[in-house]
This record gives structure tokens, C-alpha cells and sequence, in this order.
């Protein structure tokens, strides 16, 4: 029994034996012929069952509680093979079920409420592209096909269409690899040197087609080796890169700094663009979240990018950052470790 409920339980008890004390006074005055061992007998059984039937009492209250909490949990028993468990373990191991209990149902509730989020994005980002298309193809059949130069524009418009339901459902499948743990990450060491110079090569159709300037500065020997999966890695630092190129207006100027951290080197990517609210920083790597929705959907892309650059750094046990003030520009940080 906890200290708790004892102490005004023993106050009951004794405020209860002095009263019978009291009454076998009265009783043992009014009838003097009873020999006083007879009373002391009496009094001490009357107080030995009281005393038993409070204890049963108070157990039999416990079991109903327990048996209530069990029956609430779900639970047809704690323990059936441990029969040395006293009524507070019990208590203790009913009130640890329920807990989990709890929990569980927590968790099922935030999975549901992520399910139902994730399938509304989809159909919201699929949406847009297949009515589109459809929108194309029954103008063309309506008689534009037979103009050229509408049927080939419209013709343009529904490839784009293509192309972003490819982007989207080549990403979701990316992201389902990678959370499930079938993305595999191959650990090798890698120059920091080629490592840039393969990703830049990557982007720089892209970057020159919307007139930007790249620049890397290393503030490491550019000899330092890093342990990563390259090809992963390369997909980080081209999803950043591209980032910074399609949400920055007039001159776009991207630096990809790399600095040394004891047993580590920093990546950087920072750009001079739009920048990103202070209300949104926290959200930027969910899937599907866009800062400016009619901004992000024009310039293209999934809106799980970033989603999956997070996942691709975890994977490697590194950490992933990003920084921004709005008309100013970002930067996103990662780290590496040393080979």
C-alpha cells in the first residue's frame, strides 16, 4: 500500500479501535460480572478482524482496478508465469502496458494522419500534370493538330507534363528506397577534388543554359579524402546546386565552399537567391513542402528533393543544415567524414 492512501487509512483504523475501546469500557461497567480476560479476548478479535477487513477490502479494490485496467488494455493477463508477483508489481507492470498502450495508439494515429497527408500530396502533384496533358491532347483533337505550329507547341506542353510525372514518381520511388533502407550506401573513400569536378560536370548544361556562375572555394587540401558513397552524394550536391540556381532572379552566382572540421569537412552550397521565410526553415525538408507554392510548382521539380538530399545525408550518419534570410539568398550545409 502506498504512503499515500496509509496514512488516512491508519487514522481511520485508530479513530475506529479507540471508538470500540471506548464501548467495551461502557460494556464492561454495565455487565461487571464478565471476567476482564473474556473483554480483553473480545476486543482483540474485534480489532484482528477489523484490521483483516480492511486489508481484504483494500485488496480486493486493487484487483478490481487492476482487473478494469487490464480488461481497458486489452490485456487477458499480465503475468501467467510468474506467481511470486505481489499486487505493486502488478500495479507497476499494468500501469508500464498501458503506457505503451498509449503510445501505440499514438503512434498509429501520427502514421495514419502521415498516409492520409502523403496519398493528398500525390494526388495533389499528379493532378496538375495529367489534366494537362489531357487538356492538350483534346484541344489537338478538336482540329488543332492540324495547325504545326499549335500542335507542336501544345505537343512541347504535354512532354513537359511527361516529364514532371516522371520526375515525381522516379523521386517517390527514390524516397521509398531510401526510407525503407533499399537505398544502398556504399562507403568508400573519394578526393574531395573529383568529387566537385564529377558533380559539376553534371550541372553544367544547366548552368549555362540559365546563365549562371559557379564558383568553389577549398579551404582543405583539395587531396583530402572523404568517406561517402560518391554517386549519392553527387545526387546531394546537384539537387542543391540546381536548387539554387532555379529559385535565384538577375545574376545567379552559386559558391561551393568546403571547410575543415577536426575529423570532418563542411560542404556548403549558397546562392544569392530568393531566400527562404523564417517561419518555413523548419519544414524545408519535409516531403512535398514548398515555401511559395506558385513559385516552386512553375520552376519544376517533385518537391521531394530536398526530402531525399535529407535522407541520403542521415543514411551517411552526417548532419544536414540550411540557413536563409528572404531577398538575401541560402546556404545549405552538410558534413563528411575524413577517410
Amino acid at each position: 500500500m502506498r504512503i499515500g492512501r496509509l496514512i488516512p487509512v491508519s487514522i481511520l483504523l485508530t479513530s475506529i479501535i479507540t471508538l470500540i475501546g471506548y464501548l467495551f469500557i461502557e460494556l464492561k461497567r454495565a455487565y461487571q460480572t464478565v471476567p476482564d480476560g473474556l473483554w480483553l479476548i473480545a476486543f482483540a478479535l474485534l480489532v484482528l478482524a477489523l484490521i483483516l477487513f480492511t486489508i481484504y477490502t483494500n485488496i480486493t479494490r486493487r484487483v478490481r482496478r487492476i482487473q478494469e485496467r487490464i480488461e481497458e488494455s486489452g490485456m487477458d493477463s499480465i503475468s501467467k508465469t510468474d506467481r511470486t508477483m505481489t499486487l505493486n508489481m502488478l500495479e507497476v507492470a499494468v500501469s508500464e502496458w498501458t503506457a505503451k498502450q498509449a503510445r501505440l495508439v499514438k503512434e498509429l494515429e501520427s502514421r495514419e494522419e502521415f498516409r492520409r497527408e502523403y496519398m493528398g500530396n500525390v494526388s495533389h502533384e499528379l493532378k496538375t500534370p495529367i489534366f494537362n496533358i489531357q487538356g492538350y491532347i483534346l484541344t489537338l483533337l478538336d482540329g488543332a493538330l492540324d495547325d504545326p505550329k499549335i500542335a507542336s507547341k501544345f505537343l512541347k506542353r504535354a512532354a513537359k507534363s511527361v516529364d514532371r510525372m516522371t520526375s515525381l514518381i522516379k523521386d517517390m520511388d527514390v524516397l521509398s528506397k531510401v526510407e525503407t533502407g533499399q537505398y544502398d550506401i556504399r562507403l568508400e573513400p573519394v578526393q574531395l577534388k573529383l568529387l566537385i569536378e564529377d558533380t559539376l560536370q553534371g550541372v553544367e548544361s544547366y548552368a549555362r543554359k540559365n546563365d549562371a556562375n559557379i564558383s568553389v572555394d577549398f579551404q582543405v587540401d583539395e587531396r583530402t579524402n572523404v568517406l561517402c558513397d560518391t554517386a549519392r552524394i553527387e545526387q546531394v550536391l546537384d539537387n542543391l546546386i540546381v536548387n539554387s540556381i532555379k529559385y535565384s532572379d538577375g545574376e545567379k552566382k552559386v559558391t561551393i565552399a568546403i571547410t575543415d572540421i577536426e575529423n570532418k569537412v563542411q560542404i556548403s552550397v549558397k546562392d544569392n537567391g530568393f531566400g527562404i521565410p523564417e517561419k518555413d526553415l523548419g519544414r524545408i525538408f519535409e516531403r512535398f513542402y514548398r515555401v511559395d507554392k506558385a513559385r516552386t510548382r512553375d520552376a519544376g521539380g517533385s518537391g521531394l528533393g530536398l526530402s531525399i538530399v535529407k535522407h541520403i545525408i542521415d543514411r551517411h550518419n552526417q548532419t544536414i543544415m540550411v540557413q536563409s534570410k528572404e531577398g538575401e539568398g541560402t546556404t545549405f550545409k552538410f558534413t563528411l567524414d575524413k577517410a
